[in-house]
């Protein structure tokens, strides 16, 4: 068999693998993302996610996740974050998150021009001390009026019944 057969069927391969690896973690107890228009990310425009809190014994992972593609122009992305409840805001901040390394390297998973950056809200897991509805907001915060390049934003929240919550 020839090299390129050999290299084929990798790539072949590779995508069934990583699927296959993928579902053997613990599944989320909410995940969802919202496609950003082609035209690119509006400074005014904020991405909303509505999640239901009902199991408040356990501390909760959230994981923000953001796609990007080639046309994507800085090696960072800073975003204004917040969550609210039927009490108000209970958390509000602005954050820093790499999207290519120090030479240009994209940083995120996925073969090709499309990468897919997981970065975790905080570093410890979060106690939601009341069942109820958050809301969790994120908007480009890049002084850029239309950002180009942002695919998806998500949201991803794991139990976390093996650490101490905040």
């Amino acid at each position: 068999m020839g090299l390129a057969k050999v290299k084929a069927k990798i790539l072949i391969l590779l995508p069934v693998l990583f699927i296959t690896l993928g579902g053997c973690g613990e599944k989320p107890v909410y995940e969802a993302y919202v496609a950003i228009p082609e035209s690119g990310w509006q400074a005014d425009s904020i991405v909303t996610f509505d999640v239901p809190v009902k199991d408040t014994s356990e501390g909760l992972l959230i994981q923000l996740n953001l796609r990007n593609n080639s046309d994507y122009p800085y090696s960072n992305i800073y975003l204004f974050r917040e969550i609210r409840s039927s009490r108000g805001v209970e958390f509000r901040d602005t954050v820093q998150y790499p999207i290519a390394d120090p030479y240009g390297k994209w940083l995120g998973d996925g073969l090709g021009e499309l990468k897919t950056h997981h970065w975790p809200y905080s570093p410890r897991a979060l106690h939601f001390r009341k069942p109820g509805r958050y809301i969790f907001t994120v908007q480009q915060a890049m002084r850029q009026e239309v950002l180009p390049g942002v695919e998806d934003v998500g949201l991803t929240i794991f139990k976390n019944s093996s650490e101490e919550a905040e």
